[in-house]
């Protein structure tokens, strides 16, 4: 088998320089712009997926089992925008054997890069997971309390770690440390072998995830949209009371939530599909050449999916604006002295408070 070095010669996306180096030689220019598009990631990413999970757990009107679901994407994609550094941004020293015990471990989870795929794994899980949720409580909800339970939540998203270390298990057990060329990953020993390879990858991280979730997705919306119709026909003849009112209430509330679901799946869609179908031809031998300008900018699109979330909730879910406003309010209050005035504070200021 051919040995490549993780470093140089990827043969899988997760090990393709997306760091900001060029193959091209279109010289420094594009590096630049690769290199901020990374800072952008990561900054916008950190702040907001932070943000975001200190107002769901902060603010009790938006405390639920979905938010629970939403806090962990949060802290997924955040962990995501923070390994963005490391891996894209921080200056690759010359790669030198380090065998050993440690050397290997290294090599392993770290140089693979399995890491920064196995959070980004887990983030597509769990955005998965909070859509099944959604999809169990509007289409099942006599038993949405039983299948989503406090006990089974925790295990949902458990599996979604697990799930997420296992899609991406390959990146450890195929990668090794050598004491004269360092770390490397074995090559394929045949196309056919790389092209099974190639489809499982697409199959298992991209195509199934985004098929269950936009089914979920086309259910639920009809269903929502049936019962709005049936209680809007049935309170045209009998007039509005308090029971219709809080159920019209929640039947809105609901399709507020699934909108702000449905523009993240789409934007998952997106940001994702370029990246795996130049993956996935990739592997079926078509002459593409990783590190080219369009192939580094596929990945960044897709690394970019962890730092959009937190806009979709702003822009779209009109509680959670109100729990942000409610959040700093709060905080403005506990900072007003004696005589009435309030004390100014920036925004890092009264987040570092929250936590």
């Amino acid at each position: 088998m051919e040995q490549l070095n993780l470093s140089e010669s990827p043969n899988t996306i997760e090990e393709t320089p997306a760091d900001g180096e060029t193959t091209t030689g279109d010289g420094d220019g594009f590096g630049k712009f690769v290199v901020a598009l990374y800072c952008m990631i990561s900054l916008l990413g950190i702040t907001g997926n932070l943000l975001v999970a200190i107002v769901l757990l902060r603010v009790p009107s938006l405390r639920s089992n979905t938010s629970d679901f939403l806090v962990h994407l949060s802290i997924v994609d955040f962990m995501v925008c923070v390994l963005v550094i490391p891996f894209f941004l921080a200056p690759k020293p010359n790669p030198t054997p380090n065998p050993g015990f440690f050397g290997e471990v290294w090599c392993r989870l770290y140089k693979s890069k399995f890491l920064f795929w196995f959070f980004t794994m887990t983030s597509v899980l769990g955005l998965t997971a909070v859509n099944l949720e959604r999809y169990v409580a509007i289409v099942y909800p006599h038993k949405y309390k039983t299948v989503f339970s406090k006990q089974n939540k925790y295990a949902v998203i458990a599996v979604c770690w697990m799930l997420g270390a296992i899609t991406k298990l390959e990146l450890v057990i195929l990668s090794e440390e050598d004491e004269v060329i360092g770390c490397h990953r074995d090559g394929w020993s045949s196309g056919g072998a790389q092209a099974v390879f190639g489809l499982y990858t697409f199959t298992v991280s991209f195509f199934a995830p985004f098929i269950v979730m936009i089914l979920a997705q086309v259910k639920v919306i009809s269903k929502l949209n049936r019962q709005v119709k049936m209680l809007t026909a049935r309170t045209a003849t009998s007039g509005l009371n308090p029971s219709d009112q809080r159920e019209m209430w929640q039947l809105r509330a609901s399709q507020t939530l699934v909108k702000t679901l449905l523009a993240c799946v789409i934007t998952f869609g997106v940001c994702w599909t370029p990246s795996h179908i130049w993956f996935l031809l990739f592997n079926f031998s078509v002459p593409l050449a990783p590190g080219r300008p369009f192939h580094l900018l596929t990945i960044i699109l897709a690394v970019g999916n962890s730092c959009v979330n937190p806009v979709i909730y702003t822009m779209t879910n009109k509680p959670f604006r109100k729990g942000i406003r409610e959040l700093f309010c709060k905080q403005r209050d506990s900072n007003q002295v004696t005589n009435g005035t309030v004390a100014t504070g920036t925004v890092s200021e009264t987040i570092s408070t929250a936590q």
